[in-house]
């Protein structure tokens, strides 16, 4: 009997050692195998395994236990990065990394998302000690095993066969783009990120600047809207890229926690801020602007009730909601305002669609809808580029539209709007500066004061309105009898005020006789009667060093007094610089 039994024990045993045995062969062909030779382009999840955490946090060992006992544990995707969405716990991903030189092969392994709480690289080679990297912005940069921009470990993997744990943690979205490369292609990477932000970066300050010194010259608020809107979103990426902490704030772990959120906030408010106050929405509708107002402050409370009962998670979750409900709300703003004739809206609209799409292709990227793509993952950084160009461009073609109408407007302030000619706002800066020219070159000018005779009483009998149709023809009349070169003018009135440049007294009385005789033969039709009308003229001209324009106009004036006194549709003509001298008919 004690032989039976000596014998059972035996094959138990055996049965045992199979089972243990076939246990570690399974393992061994579950978990995937990486080549140490090889450089991987791009993130390489899918030639990995991967196990969930649910609940409890496992260890290390934890997961060697799992995956000796459970093979089927480890989980595989097709996906070259894994993405589960804000706090949805921490991921393992596992693979053998095989080395079959004799020599050490030295990779960077690194994963290329700056928002992720906790990273750790555990490296176990077959026959040494285990090596562990911890990374994540838990960690201030100057504590981490590489104090790089994102969780990044160096490794020279032995001949042979090494374990490769990576554990990633985040109340973030889970993003874990992993990438197993050669150093130098590694620090390739990094340079080129660097020129990227650079650039992007580069444009964005550069654009808040120059409004900046917009807003201090101009004091519009919507200079200031657009610098505080380009300077969030950089500070904004800066939080999500892992540039800030690692440049700005290597050490305050507790503000990377909640920086993002609180400047996903600042962003989406800010950038309101602008719309509505370039859309000029508080004008325009007041009930809307009240309501984003009283939504952005919603949005700020929730964020701070989060904040002080220490849910990050939920804070997140609120802000990645935030973000299309704005980016709807800022389209419908500049929708509404290019239908209402805002011409200036299109260039915002197109602006805007340019970061909604960005932002959404960026959006699907990490969630794991879109393949995932450098491309894809910095389309937001690419697409706000675009929108802050458009927006300047809107804000140029804003600036320029305002200066027409206020040209348009000063234009028609100098404009008689009966006659179409200037009036004497717009007659003398015009006449004062060619006098000044003039005068530097001692040359002639003169001066012409036309009345229309008896205009009071063809007004009294035939009305105003018959008047102001006369007042037209003769001033059409009066224009084109005019030289080139000379100035006409709507004086007051009646009157009307000719400055001829380049002209002696002589020539400037003939050219006013040719307007008197041109007038003389005009006749208008009114009901039954024709009506003929006349012109007095008083010429003055610029015959001394002293003679000023004023003065010289006071002189035409009383030489057009002595015209009228002379019986009216006549040429008088006196010198500015001798007020005593008479008039001299022509």
């Amino acid at each position: 009997m004690r032989r039976y039994w000596t014998l059972l024990n035996l094959l138990t045993l055996l049965a045992l050692m199979a089972s243990a045995f076939g246990a570690s062969a399974n393992a061994e062909l579950t978990v995937p195998r990486l080549d140490a030779r090889l450089g991987y382009h791009g993130a390489i999840a899918h030639r990995m395994a991967y196990i969930e955490e649910q609940g409890e946090e496992l260890s290390v060992g934890d997961i060697q236990f799992l995956i000796g006992e459970t093979p089927d544990v480890l989980q595989r995707t097709d996906d070259r990065v894994i993405a589960n969405g804000i706090d949805s716990g921490a991921v393992w991903l596992v693979a053998d990394v095989l080395n079959p030189t004799g020599a050490p092969i030295a990779r960077r392994m690194s994963v290329r998302i700056g928002w992720l709480d906790r990273v750790d690289f555990y490296l176990m080679p077959t026959g040494e000690p285990p090596r562990r990297f911890k990374s994540g912005d838990t960690i201030p940069v100057h504590k981490r095993s590489f104090s790089t921009r994102v969780p990044t470990a160096e490794y020279a993997f032995p001949s042979g066969i090494t374990r490769l744990f990576l554990r990633v943690e985040t109340s973030d979205p889970v993003v874990v783009p992993f990438y197993f490369t050669s150093i130098k292609a590694g620090h390739n990477q990094e340079q080129f990120d660097a020129a990227f932000y650079s650039f992007v970066y580069g444009v964005m300050f550069a654009l808040a600047a120059y409004n900046l010194m917009l807003f201090t010259g101009l004091r519009r608020r919507r200079y200031l809207f657009y610098s505080i809107y380009m300077v969030t979103f950089v500070f904004m990426t800066a939080s999500y890229s892992g540039i800030g902490m690692a440049l700005v704030w290597p050490s305050s772990v507790v503000w990377q926690q909640w920086a993002p959120p609180l400047l996903m906030f600042c962003f989406a408010f800010s950038g309101i801020a602008f719309a509505t106050s370039f859309l000029q929405v508080k004008l325009r509708r007041r009930k809307l602007f009240r309501s984003l107002q009283a939504i952005c402050l919603i949005y700020f409370a929730l964020f701070a009730a989060c904040y002080i009962a220490e849910e990050r998670g939920f804070a997140l979750t609120l802000a990645f909601s935030m973000v299309p409900i704005f980016t709807a709300l800022m389209l419908y703003l500049g929708i509404s305002s290019w239908v209402s004739g805002m011409t200036s809206a299109r260039y915002y609209l197109a602006g805007t669609l340019a970061s909604a799409i960005g932002a959404s292709i960026t959006a699907l990227t990490v969630y794991g809808v879109l393949p995932y793509s450098q491309i894809g993952f910095y389309a937001v950084d690419i697409g706000m580029v675009l929108d802050a160009m458009l927006l300047a461009l809107a804000l140029a073609d804003l600036v320029r539209r305002t200066q027409h109408a206020r040209i348009a407007a000063e234009r028609k302030a100098q404009v008689d709007h009966l006659t179409g000619l200037d009036n004497r706002r717009g007659f003398l800066p015009v006449a004062e500066s060619l006098w000044s020219l003039v005068k530097r070159n001692n040359r002639d000018m003169c001066v012409a004061m036309i009345d229309i005779d008896h205009f009071k009483m063809i007004n009294d009998q035939y009305g105003h309105a018959t008047g102001d149709r006369i007042l037209r023809q003769i001033a059409k009349v009066l224009d084109s009898s005019r030289r080139q070169g000379d100035l006409l003018a709507r004086w007051g009135g009646e009157e009307f005020i000719l400055l001829l440049p380049e002209t002696d007294l002589p020539e400037a009385c003939h050219v006013a006789e040719r307007f008197r005789q041109n007038v003389e033969a005009l006749t208008i039709q009114e009901g039954a009667d024709i009506i003929h009308c006349t012109i007095s003229v008083g010429v003055a001209n610029r015959d001394s060093e002293d003679v000023s324009l004023d003065k010289t106009i006071v002189m035409a004036d009383q030489a057009l007094y002595q015209a009228k006194l002379e019986g009216r549709n006549v040429v008088c003509a006196g010198n500015a610089s001798d007020a005593a001298a008479g008039a001299v008919t022509v």
